[in-house]
């Protein structure tokens, strides 16, 4: 029997936690302290922990620390009924692998646990094979052929493996970590929550309140005005582009994602992002993933000088040239980039900035849109002018639509070979062709 340490000073918590643990197979044992929790921990060596925050002597975080110290792999799932955001991410970011909010229900109590077990028998598989192999040595992995769609909602993603793709290894981060701020469109004080996940589980949003995930993939796209979401069931995950761009320049496959509903807007730009990413680390991991290589032209709209349209052809690597429209001064914007590292994406993309037209703003505030735009996240334009700040790059309007194609295009789930020509297009157009891809390359 898998043993679980719960450490809460409140008899009736430990009582219905335990009733919860026991009707599923678990063996459970009891700290009323910190102090006592820690003892009874080198004592047992339990394969999970539930610990709550506030509890006499040594609290929550501090009695995370010590356990950690002692065990780095440990499976601890933070729980309290008197705790804001910041404290529950906080948690996480020193090592907890979860917060669960008190009253707990018995569905988030199960789920969480066996998805923790899940991982730490990973982790422990993984510290395994880099003792016998070395810690930098790098396998060549054979895989058997095989046809498969990718499941329209599974908890792991099945590749399709044709001639047309080649192999590059997944990723996840190596530590989780906590990113704060403001929603673009909801206005509200957010955060937004990281941490590893196992080969094949893809990436996911989770809401900080709710059980569940979203796989961020298109079949579960929900709106494209102003912004990409992703909707399942209650959950949904909005404004997921720039923190989505900055995945797939990072090359990051496998992720869990908490947030309130709305991801943080940051500085309009994706440049926190990517120093977010950098000081959790990215792991590679013992598996592969194919890429979508496109072997045909496909194309939404049509084609000419002054027309909307995006398209997408054969290419040696992953490229997007936009081009922006505007009467003057704003002009004609145009620029290309090349996705071959993660520097370039920082040098490149990353900083350019999400902006709006000052006409725009009346109808975006009746829709309940915008309400965290700032002066300092957000460029503003008036009469073909920007009133609020100047441009980091000439053209930084046409290298923010391609952030937000980076971003969008990773809703397949893999990286792409191909070349995208995008003119005047938003996020519509991106979900189109995205969808036209699918059909194309996955469904067959």
């Amino acid at each position: 029997m898998e043993k679980i340490l719960i450490i809460d000073d409140e008899k009736n918590i430990q009582v219905s936690l335990a009733s919860i643990l026991e009707d599923e197979g678990y063996k459970t044992f009891f700290a009323a302290s910190g102090e006592e929790g820690i003892e009874k921990f080198r004592n047992i060596r339990p394969e999970a922990v539930f610990l709550d925050i506030w509890l006499p002597g040594i609290d929550g975080l501090e009695t995370l620390r010590k356990i950690l110290a002692i065990d780095p792999l440990q499976i601890i799932i933070m729980i309290s009924g008197h705790v804001n955001i910041s404290t529950a991410v906080k948690a996480v970011k020193e090592g907890a692998y979860d917060f669960l909010e008190k009253p707990l229900s018995l569905d988030k109590v199960t789920f969480v646990l066996k998805r923790g077990l899940e991982y730490r028998k990973v982790l422990a598989e993984n510290k395994r094979l880099r003792a016998i192999l070395g810690e930098n040595e790098v396998e060549t992995l054979v895989v058997p052929e095989k046809k498969k769609a990718v499941k329209e909602d599974s908890s792991e993603i099945e590749y399709e493996i044709t001639d047309l793709v080649y192999f590059k290894n997944q990723q996840t981060i190596k530590t989780g970590n906590i990113f704060y701020g403001m929603g673009l469109h909801s206005g509200v004080k957010t955060g937004l929550s990281i941490k590893p996940l196992s080969p094949g589980k893809g990436i996911r949003f989770e809401n900080i309140s709710e059980p569940g995930y979203i796989p961020a993939r298109i079949e579960f796209l929900d709106t494209t005005a102003y912004a990409t979401s992703i909707r399942k069931n209650n959950l949904e995950a909005r404004t997921i582009e720039h923190f989505m761009a900055t995945l797939h320049a990072a090359g990051i496959t496998n992720l869990s994602i908490k947030i309130n509903k709305e991801v943080p807007i940051g500085d309009g730009s994706a440049s926190e992002f990517c120093q977010f990413i950098r000081q959790t680390g990215i792991e590679a991991q013992d598996a592969v993933v194919p890429e979508i290589v496109i072997d045909q032209a496909l194309i939404i709209g049509e084609e000419t000088a002054n027309g909307k349209f995006i398209k997408i052809e054969p290419a040696d690597c992953f490229s997007v040239k936009y081009t922006a429209i505007y009467p003057e001064p704003l002009g004609t914007m145009s620029y290309e980039f090349v996705m071959d590292s993660f520097e370039a994406f920082e040098r490149e993309i990353a900083s350019a900035r999400t902006y709006g037209f000052m006409q725009e703003l009346s109808k975006l505030s009746r829709m309940g849109l915008a309400e965290g735009g700032r002066l300092n996240n957000f460029i503003l334009i008036d009469g073909g002018k920007v009133i609020n700040t100047e441009l980091r790059f000439p053209e930084e309007l046409a290298r923010h639509k391609i952030l937000d194609i980076i971003g969008d295009f990773y809703l397949l789930g893999r990286p792409i070979r191909g070349k995208i020509t995008a003119q005047k297009t938003g996020h519509s157009e991106n979900a189109t062709i995205i969808n036209l891809i699918k059909k194309t390359y996955l469904e067959g």
